[in-house]
């Protein structure tokens, strides 16, 4: 199966991930009461001043997420999270986005064990995975598995746009077992604020991208190779690695 990824770039496309969103969001996890959106496309405030990027399996549109920009509401983050232990008027409004409304349709996940990110078989049960905790106990199928593609790809096209535009900081509020995925390849967000219920538990974290990019392309070369990859070169970061003894 092939897999690309993109910036939303026509009404057409940006409708397939409110589909997405609506399917993920009120159709299977029941965050948000089906009956409110009645075309079948999840919408809120925020996405006029979003960024849209979308996920695609063999031409179809299989996942969504958005970077929100400062605007007069704010980001999404704040009217959940009101308790952050850093001072969000310290940090830049035009370098500040939030990654949100990230969701895959469940027909294309990998696996049926697999949530909404498609990250669980690759976690352990500690990180609110399924894979046991002690690595001798995995079966071969289970040490051979591959990286969630999808999501990284998304990330990925985020993080490329982040450097065209200059952004240079990431809200997300998040899932515990995001978080562990992302951090087993060198993601590493930093927890800004206790878990609340926000379409269920979540925690807020920063992603300082510069940080980021250290960290990645100190440890995880190929993940630092597939995040450049298709990148313009006057857009590449230049960055010394931070090495895994450091970290």
């Amino acid at each position: 199966m092939e897999f690309k990824f993109k910036r939303v770039d026509s009404d057409e496309l940006l409708k397939e991930t409110y589909r997405v969103r609506y399917e993920v969001y009120c159709q299977e996890c029941g965050f948000l009461p089906p009956e409110d959106y009645p075309d079948g496309l999840e919408i809120d405030k925020f996405d006029k001043s979003s960024m849209h990027f979308a996920a695609f399996a063999d031409g179809n549109v299989i996942g969504t997420a958005r970077l929100v920009l400062y605007s007069e509401y704010g980001y999404p983050l704040n009217e959940h999270c009101k308790v952050l232990s850093i001072n969000d008027a310290e940090l830049p409004k035009n370098g500040l986005v939030e990654v949100s409304r990230l969701a895959l349709r469940k027909s294309f996940r990998r696996r049926q064990e697999d949530g909404i990110y498609a990250v669980e078989s690759y976690l352990k049960k500690s990180e609110g995975g399924i894979l046991p905790e002690n690595p001798d106990d995995r079966t071969e199928q289970e040490r051979k598995r591959q990286q969630p593609v999808v999501i990284l790809g998304l990330y990925k096209a985020m993080y490329q746009e982040t450097l065209r535009v200059g952004f240079s900081h990431w809200y997300a509020a998040m899932e515990k077992k995001l978080w562990y995925g992302l951090k087993t390849f060198h993601f590493t967000f930093q927890e800004i604020g206790p878990p609340v219920d926000y379409y269920g538990p979540v925690t807020p974290y920063l992603g300082i991208i510069n940080q980021l990019e250290k960290e990645v392309s100190g440890n995880s070369p190929e993940l630092w190779s597939f995040l450049l990859d298709g990148l313009e070169e006057k857009y590449w970061p230049k960055v010394v690695p931070v090495q895994k003894e450091q970290i």
